[in-house]
């Protein structure tokens, strides 16, 4: 065995090379927070209003078999069996996914930074054990 190796003072759990790194996560983190906050706003009026765009679709849809002397029922089958509505609603259903994958992308990143805040918080309070 190597005396020096001996020697030499073990690392401290709470060096504060640990703390600097949380630091730098959480600054990141907040700078992500704050880039997402737009497309975020956007996918939740996305999400909010979806159903009346869907709505809205059918609505489109069914103008021309109403204008044509079908009842309301007959004009919403053959509406929802149209093509137009189907492109339509597959357009909404990307919309829809896009913005479901933004906010879940968000709530993650806010994640991050309560897991960096609290792992802080707890470094701080070793620190005043010491």
């Amino acid at each position: 065995m190597n005396i020096r190796t001996l020697s030499q003072p073990k690392p401290d759990v709470s060096d504060w090379t640990e703390v600097a790194s949380l630091q730098q996560r959480l600054a990141e983190t907040v700078e992500r927070i704050n880039a997402m906050a737009g497309d975020v706003g956007m996918a939740k009026h996305v999400l909010e209003y979806d159903p009346d765009m869907r709505k809205k679709a059918l609505g489109r849809a069914m103008a021309a078999p109403m204008a044509g002397g079908a009842s309301a029922a007959k004009a919403e089958a053959e509406a929802r069996a149209s093509e137009g509505y189907a492109k339509e609603m597959a357009v909404l259903a990307k919309s829809h996914l896009a913005a479901e994958q933004t906010v879940s992308e968000f709530e993650a990143t806010k994640l991050t930074w309560e897991t960096a805040r609290s792992l802080l918080a707890m470094s701080r309070e070793s620190m005043k054990n010491l």
